[in-house]
């Protein structure tokens, strides 16, 4: 019963925090979301501050396993351009997700310390899982590899902040492209 009341809580903070935001999500909010007690929710969470790092931790863990699967899965991918493709497709089309990770982001940046360190210990995790993904990619590229890692997590925030402002015609194909075969 716990789990489910924890996994419950999460899901509906989830929610509200995307529509809301953080800081305009109440604890009073979640355990009406909820359909339960403020007492209830106390139980689970001593905080809202908690509720948040559980929600980064499966938010920014769920985010890593993709990367990870979609890079053991590379062999089935025809073209390395058609794996970077497939790749910003799934990170843009998480929209719920994406919200929440730019909320999360912004509350890091402005001040929240201990989620700011829980994004850096997870873009520098990122930024060796890509890295080993394009040396899987690009095979004997002649390029540094942790530089197009750190390019492809820059390239990923700034396509998910184009995406929730509403640009749709990202040129995913062409990038794809350039970046498979620029030097």
């Amino acid at each position: 019963m716990a789990e489910t009341t924890k996994g419950s809580i999460i899901e509906a903070t989830s929610r509200l925090m995307a529509i809301k935001g953080v800081k305009e999500t109440s604890l009073s909010d979640i355990a009406k979301e909820v359909n339960i007690s403020k007492g209830t929710l106390y139980y689970h969470y001593s905080s809202k501050d908690d509720i948040i790092y559980d929600i980064a931790d499966l938010h920014l863990n769920k985010i890593t396993n993709e990367l990870l699967k979609l890079i053991e899965n590379f062999k089935d991918q025809s073209t390395p351009e058609a794996l970077l493709i497939v790749v910003f497709e799934k990170i843009l089309s998480a929209e719920m997700r994406g919200k929440l990770h730019l909320y999360l982001l912004g509350d890091a940046i402005m001040g929240n310390d201990s989620l700011k360190q829980r994004f850096k210990e997870k873009y520098k995790e990122w930024s060796i899982t890509l890295e080993e993904g394009i040396k899987l990619i690009l095979k004997d590229h002649d390029t540094s590899y942790e530089l197009l890692a750190q390019i492809f997590l820059a390239m990923l925030d700034g396509f998910l902040i184009q995406k929730m402002i509403g640009v749709d015609d990202l040129p995913l194909e062409g990038i794809a492209e350039f970046l498979v075969h620029s030097k």
